[in-house]
């Protein structure tokens, strides 16, 4: 019996599958299989399999299209192998990827799921980019998941866990990851051992699908896990009264309503949170939100409103208020209303991840491709020692303010917490006003959605 299971799905992969056959072939570790799963090509790919039906380590099906989850259970199901690995009919692997994987998994049996990083590659084959994940055996927060190809996992764990989701359409990586990591151990090797190709009709070219779908999936994931919410949340609208500053102008007209209206409407419309305070020092703002019956408001003191207070201060005021009347939460979600673009799915993921992977606090980022600067005594110095090239470029994160969950205890504490979780928001969602160009930026965005 072979040790390791590949297979690989394909449909109308033409250009790419013998490829990814080929890089099979071509490994250094010789014990395993592969099942090549032609999922309904109607372009050439068939004749290029016939090329590999003699080949006694490689077994071939044909079926009528049915999606990547049914897929991977049919595999599941047919394949021989102690573990199981996907490669994608337009990836390839690295020679070295199974020897390297089933290492890991032969002398470390708390291991179930072992997963390398990767290059990505154009069309052509030409390297993009190269991309990291942090050592998960080294980690307690396991927020970003492994790919859902060339991630190697004992067949007895996918098994125990019911296999695919076939309910899932797509990201079902990201389906298995999150129940994955609640009954078994992972790990990442920190070295690139395959090849992910970016192309127009690649799946992850649609960031909004693959942000949306993974929203889905927790929800489903809390949903079915909970009968009632584990966390009760309150969010909290902090305005500060008697400023020209565009984070404080909340009263100003933005595409027909009020700018604070725009997070009033979004807080009070998010399932998941539990009550919703505004606090403000602002006669007129407090007469104006009295329009909105379900808002709770609460008058801070001046001293919280200043430009240099710390957002903790009013957080844990608006605390020791509500715990008079016996109201204790168990986590806050801050609302800044100069993020008019956010909606109730954002707070509903960041609520929805902070169940799920156990953070102190969730903050909302968007990914930046940019290298940053500091200005030194010799001019402008890298962030981080040098200059790099995207391809050598670690991802980072820029917050963008739309969102802060943090657990009730955090807040009492006055920080964040050891264990930070983010969901990531579109470049298109995450503008915070800060400007006249901020606003008018923001005012064409609502008019054309």
């Amino acid at each position: 019996m072979p040790k390791v299971t590949v297979y690989i799905p394909t449909h109308n992969h033409e250009h790419y599958v013998e490829q990814a056959i080929e890089s099979v072939l071509r490994q250094k570790f010789n014990d395993w299989e592969l099942i090549v799963i032609d999922d309904g090509s109607n372009d050439n790919t068939r004749r290029i399999l016939a090329n590999y039906e003699h080949n006694p380590k490689i077994h071939i099906i044909f079926q009528e299209n049915k999606g990547l989850t049914v897929t991977n259970n049919i595999a599941l199901r047919a394949s021989a192998g102690d573990y199981v690995m996907r490669l994608d009919g337009d990836d390839f692997l690295d020679e070295n990827i199974l020897l390297v994987l089933s290492n890991v998994l032969d002398t470390h049996p708390e291991i179930g799921l072992v997963y390398p990083d990767w290059y990505e590659v154009n069309e052509h084959g030409e390297m993009m980019n190269v991309i990291r994940r942090n050592n998960a055996g080294e980690t307690s927060l396991f927020d970003i998941p492994a790919h859902g190809a060339c991630t190697m996992i004992r067949k007895s764990c996918l098994l125990d866990l019911g296999g695919y989701n076939e309910d899932i359409k797509c990201q079902d990586g990201y389906d298995l990851w999150i129940r994955f990591i609640e009954k078994y151990k992972v790990y990442n090797v920190n070295c690139p051992l395959f090849y992910y190709r970016k192309h127009s009709a690649n799946l992850t070219n649609d960031h909004k699908k693959i942000i949306d779908t993974r929203g889905r999936i927790k929800r489903e994931y809390v949903r079915q896990k909970y009968e009632q919410m584990p966390l009760k949340v309150l969010g909290i609208i902090p305005v500060r009264g008697y400023s020209d500053s565009y984070l404080d102008s909340s009263l100003r007209e933005l595409a027909g309503k009020k700018l604070i209206d725009y997070t009033i409407e979004t807080a009070l419309g998010t399932k998941l949170l539990d009550r919703v305070v505004l606090t403000t020092n602002d006669p007129q703002v407090l007469s104006y939100t009295d329009r909105y019956e379900a808002l709770t408001k609460i008058q801070r003191p001046d001293e919280l409103c200043k430009i240099n207070s710390n957002i903790f201060g009013t957080l844990n005021f608006v605390l020791d208020e509500l715990q008079r009347e016996g109201y204790n939460p168990d986590a806050v979600a801050v609302l800044y209303i100069n993020s008019p673009l956010r909606k109730s799915g954002h707070i509903e993921k960041a609520i929805d991840s902070m169940i799920i992977f156990d953070s102190d606090s969730v903050i909302s980022v968007r990914e930046s491709l940019s290298n940053y600067y500091q200005h030194h005594q010799t001019g402008m110095v890298p962030l981080f020692k040098e200059r790099k090239l995207r391809l050598e470029r670690d991802s980072l994160y820029a917050e963008n303010g739309a969102v802060y969950l943090i657990k009730t205890e955090c807040v009492r504490a006055q920080n964040y917490g050891e264990k930070v979780g983010h969901i990531i928001m579109l470049k298109e969602e995450s503008i915070r006003i800060h400007d006249d160009f901020d606003f008018w930026m923001v005012e064409k965005i609502i008019e054309r959605s």
